[in-house]
Order: C-alpha cells, then sequence, then structure tokens
C-alpha cells in the first residue's frame, strides 16, 4: 500500500512538473501581432496586418472531423517535409477557419519572407499572404469542439449585434496551446467583420 501511494505521488509531481515546462515553453512561442480598435464588455475588435501563412484546405466545415488531419498536413511541412528539408518554428495561433470552404493555417515566423520559405512536398499545403483583417474576437479556456464553437459563435454574434456591428456569417477558430498542454489554456472564436 505503502508503494502504491508512493506511486501515485510520484505520477502527480511527474504530471505537474510537465505541465509546468510545457506551459513556460508555450508562453514563448512567437505569436501573431494585432492591434485592439476597441475593447467591449467580453469581447474585443482587432486589426490583423498582412501575415504570412502555411494553410491546407479542409473537407468540411466541422472542427472535429478536420482538425487532428488538418495539423498533420501543416505541421509535416514545417517539421521539414519541403523542398529545403528545412525546420520552422511553431508559432501560434494556428487558425481554423470554419465554413463554406474550410481552412487551416499556421502563421510563420515574423523574420521569414515569402521567398525564404521552402516549397511544401506537399500538394495540399499552401504559402500565402493573409490579407489584412479586422475581427470581432472572443475568448474561451478549457477544450474546443464542435458545440462550443458553436455555442462561442452564437454569443459573439449577439453582442455584435448588440452593438450594431456588421459581420460576415462565419467564423475562424484561434487555438494557441498544444494538445498535451492539460493547464491554462487559451481559445478564441474571431469573426470577420464589415466595414467598421
Amino acid at each position: 500500500m505503502k508503494y502504491l501511494i508512493l506511486t501515485v505521488l510520484i505520477l502527480i509531481a511527474a504530471i505537474v512538473i510537465s505541465q509546468i515546462f510545457i506551459t513556460r515553453s508555450t508562453s514563448k512561442t512567437e505569436t501573431a501581432q494585432y492591434e485592439i480598435l476597441a475593447d467591449f464588455d467580453g469581447f474585443e475588435i482587432r486589426k490583423y496586418p498582412e501575415l504570412l501563412v502555411a494553410s491546407t484546405p479542409l473537407t468540411s466545415d466541422s472542427y472535429s472531423a478536420n482538425s487532428r488531419a488538418g495539423f498533420q498536413k501543416i505541421a509535416s511541412y514545417i517539421f521539414g517535409g519541403n523542398s529545403s528539408n528545412l525546420k520552422i518554428s511553431m508559432t501560434s495561433p494556428v487558425q481554423m477557419e470554419i465554413s463554406d470552404h474550410s481552412s487551416m493555417s499556421f502563421y510563420m515566423p515574423s523574420e521569414m519572407s515569402r521567398e525564404q520559405l521552402p516549397i511544401p512536398n506537399r500538394n495540399d499545403v499552401n504559402i500565402k499572404i493573409e490579407p489584412m483583417k479586422i475581427v470581432a474576437s472572443i475568448e474561451f479556456s478549457g477544450w474546443a469542439s464542435d458545440s462550443v464553437l458553436e455555442e462561442k459563435f452564437k454569443e459573439l454574434k449577439n453582442k455584435l449585434i448588440e452593438n450594431k456591428i456588421d459581420f460576415e456569417d462565419n467564423y475562424s477558430y484561434l487555438g494557441y496551446n498544444p494538445p498535451y498542454q492539460l493547464v491554462n489554456r487559451k481559445n478564441e472564436v474571431i469573426i470577420k467583420l464589415i466595414n467598421y
């Protein structure tokens, strides 16, 4: 019994220590920069500049059906699946557009230009410049799922309607943490604004 308790305590300590290291590591990851244009109760308006991304199309508008496959395709590119076998630094967030033309994108490190980026080995991974955009953003913790994303999308739409702000009727999910990070998780749903 004494050994079982000791084993359990060691396992708990190992998990806590690993989560501390993971949280510190992700806090040092480069994050896509933006300007806050307005701060409302429960959401904010942001302006993102043009950003260089590696992107892949997704087969449906379901988060659960696409997240793993989309991530693996682009991760293969940044982990060396490219014309130079170059490993490219991971950035955050990972963006998943949920619409009739769903896609997943990784932001490329800010020190790299389009010309510096190698060609993806996969035909379904593309390097492109995402144009400047103004969005509304709502944050939530924990884990994303189709139901949670739909709930946050509706909540943000209602806030935009209340504030008489015009918007596109689709959204993107922004995930800031690796799947093995269990605490201090940050997620966002963003909606592009019209004529803001």
